[in-house]
């Protein structure tokens, strides 16, 4: 008789996610530990029901699962950082009581550690049989690192380090001005043609980073693959904002200081340098927005 696995905690079933089909293998069959009655849609009994191949019933085309899910009292699996999973509508309804979730099993808080907003729990997107344990992140038990900082603080930094690296005004000239010490032409023109050829790729690599965090997860025989067009996304991503950046502000970044005779923008200048600026961060906050969507996101 195979054995029978009911734990809510990843660390002790994340390895038999995917061997549900195996006749041989551990069998899951966990119930969410929250009502104690929903059974999580990872159990073995569970994925017949969960197949999207399934033509679902009239008028419930757009909820394929909903209508089995309902009738057999199955929910949708969410993580939590802390290792523990439950069902989706239990932790819904504990969301909607207002204050900050709490693990139930373990007290967990799930705030980041950096902004202290609240962690957003992770789908575990099952589907029938496929695979699925690296589709969502890792989990602290399982050696996560503890998450940063929410979306929206993502956004406050990213828009911080592009007024930096797109500033029209000279920074570092600034910053020696500050400082009283003195300025020169020559060495005003030798960093700011340092920092359009290479500081300039390093913000643009860093404010990607932000929107597409390293996506850590389990080790499986696809999860290489998927890290490098992960990063190879990342890197067309950098190139085509380096490119963005450069074709509309080159002439205008950096381009004021006090040194030497000091140099300065017309009105013109400074209307279409706002106006690059503007358009390089609406197409990063598009792109940080469609990145909150998918299902292969950390925390």
């Amino acid at each position: 008789m195979a054995k029978v696995q009911r734990s809510n905690y990843l660390p002790y079933i994340q390895q038999h996610l995917d061997s549900q089909s195996d006749p041989n293998g551990v069998v899951l069959e966990t119930v969410c530990g929250i009502c104690q009655e929903k059974k999580l849609d990872i159990s073995r009994s569970a994925r017949e029901f969960t197949s999207s191949t399934e033509i679902p019933p009239e008028h419930f085309e757009g909820y394929r699962h909903l209508f089995n899910y309902t009738k057999h009292g199955i929910e949708r699996t969410v993580a939590l950082a802390c290792g523990h999973v439950f069902g989706d509508r239990c932790i819904a309804d504990l969301l909607a009581l207002g204050s900050d979730l709490t693990c139930p099993s373990c007290g967990f808080r799930m705030t980041y550690q950096g902004c202290g907003h609240a962690i957003r729990p992770a789908l575990v997107p099952v589907d029938g049989d496929e695979p699925v344990r690296d589709k969502f992140p890792l989990t602290i038990a399982e050696g996560g690192n503890d998450p940063d900082n929410c979306t929206e603080c993502r956004w406050k930094l990213i828009r911080s380090n592009m007024r930096y690296a797109l500033a029209d005004e000279c920074i570092f000239c600034r910053q020696r001005s500050q400082a009283h010490v003195p300025l020169d032409a020559t060495g005003h023109r030798a960093h700011r043609e340092q920092h359009i050829n290479i500081g300039l790729r390093h913000a643009m690599e860093d404010a990607v980073a932000l929107i597409w965090p390293e996506f850590v997860t389990r080790e499986t025989d696809t999860s290489a693959m998927k890290a490098a067009s992960d990063n190879e996304r990342r890197q067309v991503h950098v190139a085509l904002l380096n490119a963005m950046v450069l074709s509309e502000l080159e002439d205008t970044i950096w381009y004021r200081t006090k040194a030497g005779k000091g140099s300065i923008l017309t009105k013109e200048q400074l209307r279409k340098h706002a106006y690059g600026v503007a358009s390089v961060e609406q197409s990063l906050l598009s792109w940080l927005v469609d990145s909150t969507r998918e299902l292969r996101r950390m925390w």
